[in-house]
This record gives C-alpha cells, sequence and structure tokens, in this order.
C-alpha cells in the first residue's frame, strides 16, 4: 500500500508499516513544514493514502472540497506508543480491506470508515449534461 505519513506519525508507525511492506513517503524525511494542502496534492498525485493524527486534512476535503485519495486517521493520543503500535496492528486488516476513496478513524475502540464524496464536474452543474 502506498501512504504519506503527516509529520505528526511517530517514526514507530512508520517503521513497523514500512517493515510490513508499505511504501511510505514520510514528510519528517522529505520536507517538514510543508503545507498540508501541498502534501494533500502530491499524495493525490501519486495514489497514496494520508496517515496522520490530526484533522487537518479532513477538513482540506471534507469542507474545502479538496481531493485526496485517502486518510487514515490516527485518534489514539490516550495510547502509549507500544499500544499504539498493537491498535494499529489489529486495526489494519479493516484498513486494507478499504484502502481508496475512505476516510478511516482508528481510535483505541474502534475503526469508523466514511466514503470521500468527492463531487465531479458534472455534480457540479458545470458538464455539457
Amino acid at each position: 500500500m502506498k501512504l504519506f505519513a503527516d509529520e505528526n506519525v511517530p517514526r514507530a508507525i512508520v517503521t513497523r508499516l514500512r517493515d510490513h511492506g508499505h511504501d511510505i513517503l514520510y514528510a519528517s524525511e522529505v520536507q517538514p513544514g510543508t503545507a498540508d494542502a501541498d502534501w494533500l496534492a502530491r499524495a493525490e498525485a501519486e495514489g497514496r493514502l494520508i496517515l496522520t493524527s490530526d484533522k487537518d486534512f479532513g477538513e482540506l476535503i471534507f469542507r474545502d472540497h479538496l481531493t485526496g485519495h485517502g486518510v487514515i486517521l490516527l485518534r489514539l493520543g490516550s495510547l502509549t506508543l507500544p499500544e499504539r503500535l498493537a491498535r494499529l496492528d489489529q486495526a489494519w486488516p479493516t484498513v486494507e480491506a478499504h484502502p481508496a476513496g475512505k476516510f478511516v478513524v482508528i481510535t483505541p475502540t474502534k475503526v469508523r470508515i466514511r466514503d470521500l464524496e468527492i463531487e465531479t464536474t458534472a455534480e457540479k452543474g458545470d458538464g455539457d449534461n
């Protein structure tokens, strides 16, 4: 799976996912401080799901109507790093079953999945139909 990991994702999570064969572009290794909208555009162009621990990418997609290949939001703040890794291992099969076009939220007890509602030009009324 191709992923973009935001700077707020702990390196241990990136390492764990890489160890499981995932192709991860990690913001902290490439261009720290780059704007989220720029990362969103790059992830979309490269077919990468965004892995993040903050709500900024969700706001860009749902509020600002920017497009995204998919987002995985880790809401695991109360867990220790070993607990986060264990929870990620437990939830990851669900993520892999719903990879693209979804907004996935992983919490300590649940995995919630929502479709990314991306309007096409025709749906906006700008098409020739």
